[in-house]
């Protein structure tokens, strides 16, 4: 009853085109939310036993613990692993930094640690999977992690002998005009230039657009990329003036597996001597007003309603891609006012702050939102249409990035 009460409260406030995906996404982790015992504070679970069983085809984790817990699952890349949060739990003596050497098709090994104060994580080193499913049982509980692999090729036939054919047979093609093997996916930073097509974002002197300008320093940017850190595969949400929903734009990101979500934009506002550059990350606390106003904008929501759609999911996303987010922020937030600094020292360094957007919401990444520049302020507007000035922004950002890849490797300890 409680669950239906609150989904028909959560279709009376959503409304626009992110209503679907918004009702989606919270009616599930609603479902796991009030379903589960663990739907309200309770003592830590303790984590019992790890152990495997490794098949022909198939690999199975069982991760025991002593009562009914909520859980999360990610997947990582470069190296290839999958892991599993236990929440609210805490490992049983003797487990804490344990490591499990399984060696078969599919893992590597297999790792187990108290990852944060109530979050015990279980880590497995991938080598090559094709599916897989996780899944929990009763009586005792327990939660299954079922890995299928690849179909080994089947070994060459031997083809029998048969009679020379009185005429030539026809040419095989040579091998080295095959097609290459397809190469393991490389790691992927997602860039996405905000709004476009019928959303223009904010609008400066002289006809300038924000859609325009933050598509501009986003090809930039993937430029810096693509010549400095070869081994990242590059993805635009959008490499041209159209429309792209903000579901679609996190969905592009989580389905491609990325590393990081870079989301452009400049900034607005009444008072037309605002200036400067910040950096944003996800918070389900918009602490100021200004921090307010801003995630309305670019959600195209009030800030009420998304508080009141989000924040019962609070729990679910305290986890390392916030504290991420917030690393990555704080890098590219530096490295931005220092390369804007060598043209203009006067470049006000608005700081890192957090802040409910929807677009950052909703990947699974560490992931931040740039504002800058402020298209309201004559003198910025005019430094944001210069290619110059354009070049340094990009400069900025893959500096940060840069740095963030470089001391976090996006692995885990």
């Amino acid at each position: 009853m409680v669950l239906e009460i609150f989904m028909s409260k959560l279709d009376a406030v959503c409304h626009g085109p992110a209503r679907h995906g918004m009702i989606s996404a919270i009616a599930l982790i609603l479902y796991i939310w009030f379903l589960t015992p663990t739907g309200h504070a309770a003592a830590p679970r303790i984590v019992e036993e790890v152990r495997f069983r490794s098949e022909s085809a198939s690999t199975r984790v069982v991760i025991e613990t002593n009562g009914a817990l909520r859980y999360a699952v990610g997947r990582l890349s470069d190296p290839e692993r999958l892991y599993v949060d236990l929440l609210q739990a805490r490992l049983a003596s003797g487990w804490q930094n344990r490591q499990l050497s399984v060696n078969d098709a599919r893992i590597a090994a297999i790792r187990v640690a108290q990852h944060h104060r109530g979050v015990v994580r279980v880590v497995l080193d991938l080598k090559r999977i094709k599916t897989y499913k996780v899944f929990s049982l009763k009586k005792p509980y327990r939660i299954v992690m079922d890995l299928q692999g690849l179909r080994p090729a089947p070994p060459p036939r031997q083809q029998a002998r048969t009679p020379k054919p009185k005429s030539p047979p026809k040419p095989v093609r040579p091998l080295s005009s095959q097609p290459p093997p397809r190469l393991a996916s490389q790691p992927t930073i997602v860039i996405d230039p905000g709004h476009g097509g019928k959303d223009p974002g904010a609008l400066g002197p002289n006809g300038l657009q924000e859609k325009t300008v933050v598509l501009q320093v986003a090809r930039v940017l993937r430029q810096l990329i693509r010549k400095h850190l070869p081994r990242y595969r590059v993805i635009m949400t959008r490499n041209k003036d159209v429309f792209v929903p903000l579901t679609e734009r996190t969905k592009l990101a989580n389905d491609n597996r990325a590393e990081v979500f870079l989301s452009i934009h400049t900034n607005a506002s009444k008072r037309r001597s605002v200036r400067g550059v910040e950096t944003w990350y996800f918070s389900f606390e918009a602490k100021t007003e200004r921090a307010q106003h801003i995630a309305a904008r670019e959600n195209n929501m009030s800030s009420n309603q998304l508080s009141e759609l989000e924040r019962i999911l609070r729990d679910l996303h305290e986890t390392d891609r916030i504290n991420q987010s917030a690393l990555l922020a704080g890098a590219t937030q530096k490295a931005l006012v220092k390369s804007l600094s060598k043209r203009d020292k006067n470049v006000p360094d608005r700081g890192v702050d957090g802040a409910p957007f929807i677009v950052l919401l909703r990947t699974e990444m560490p992931s931040i939102l740039v504002e800058i520049g402020f298209l309201t302020n004559k003198t910025e507007a005019a430094q944001l249409r210069r290619k110059s000035y354009q070049n340094a922004l990009a400069q900025g950002i893959f500096e940060g990035l840069n740095t963030f890849l470089s001391k976090s490797a996006m692995k885990m300890d």
